[in-house]
């Protein structure tokens, strides 16, 4: 009779072009000394053999599963995850992430005192400020309404069984011309279309580098340019046509008012308001957008 403990978490880490930073999630999760059964999945879109040194090193640290892939977009790695883990819960944490080593145990404390399908947490930088976007301070379960500041999905930990009926948007997110706005899709679509008990708590922590940037640097423009023409893809399909007139109307008095003051930051905003218009030009030809 097989006796073996069912897996409880995969961990799956999509990467492309980092090897330091893999390696130094990999350490971060041998220093936490789990006490429950998992797997790590890395789905490796380098197309070289970037990651076998790193790979080797904590082969026989970690339950590591190697993926090399032949397929780009942060999306489809992630369904592609999805559907070969194990484990009874899933989490995505990026590949530059660093997991503490309460982050999975406060994760599972939640999920079993409210009956959780899905907690969502936050990514903070190295001094404890919020790194990614501006999260609430109290929690909360999400619904509608509420779900801006709640949510991130880099620090989900959900439920397997969610991703028979809700996977993410391949058409959206890094790698591909839709940079962005994947995790709003979906978690607005599990909110929309079924019952899943969705959940935000600050107690959940995970490390993530710094991205509120200061406007107007190259990779700030190249980031808000990818990002915008993911949400003008999130407006098209979901009908969301306040929410992107309104971005656009502001993006344009910014640019107005900062040409005099700052034109580092007007050039930001120039961008961001042609993303949305160009993005929002190339949803609408797809014929397949997904509903």
């Amino acid at each position: 009779m097989d006796t073996k403990e069912p897996l409880k978490l995969s961990i799956l880490v999509p990467t492309i072009g980092r090897k330091k930073e893999v390696g130094e999630l990999l350490q971060s999760i041998v220093d936490c000394f789990f006490d429950f059964s998992y797997e790590i999945i890395i789905i490796d879109q380098n197309g070289s053999n970037l990651l076998d040194e790193i790979i080797s090193v904590f082969q026989h640290q970690l339950p590591i599963n190697h993926h090399k892939v032949e397929f780009r977009g942060l999306s489809k790695a992630k369904n592609y995850g999805a559907k070969i883990a194990s484990g009874a819960f899933i989490s995505f944490p990026d590949d530059d992430c660093l997991i503490f080593k309460d982050t999975y145990s406060k994760a599972f404390e939640e999920i079993n005192t409210h009956n959780l399908d899905l907690v969502f947490g936050k990514c903070i930088d190295k001094e404890g400020k919020d790194s990614v976007l501006n999260f609430n301070n109290e929690a909360y379960f999400l619904n509608k309404n509420n779900m801006i500041g709640g949510f991130v999905e880099a620090t989900v930990v959900c439920k397997k069984e969610v991703f028979d009926d809700f996977q993410f948007d391949e058409n959206m997110g890094a790698g591909t011309f839709f940079g962005a706005e994947e995790g709003f899709d979906w978690v607005y679509r599990l909110l929309t279309t079924s019952k899943h008990k969705i959940y935000y708590t600050p107690k959940i922590k995970f490390y993530h580098p710094q991205v509120i940037l200061d406007k107007g640097d190259l990779t700030s423009l190249n980031r808000v340019f990818k990002y915008r023409c993911g949400t003008a893809y999130l407006c098209v399909k979901h009908g969301f046509n306040f929410t992107y007139y309104k971005r656009l109307i502001l993006t344009k008095i910014a640019t107005f008012l900062f040409l005099l003051k700052n034109k580092n930051v007007a050039e930001y905003y120039r961008v961001e308001a042609m993303a949305l218009q160009i993005g929002k030009i190339f949803a609408k030809k797809l014929n397949h957008v997904q509903k």
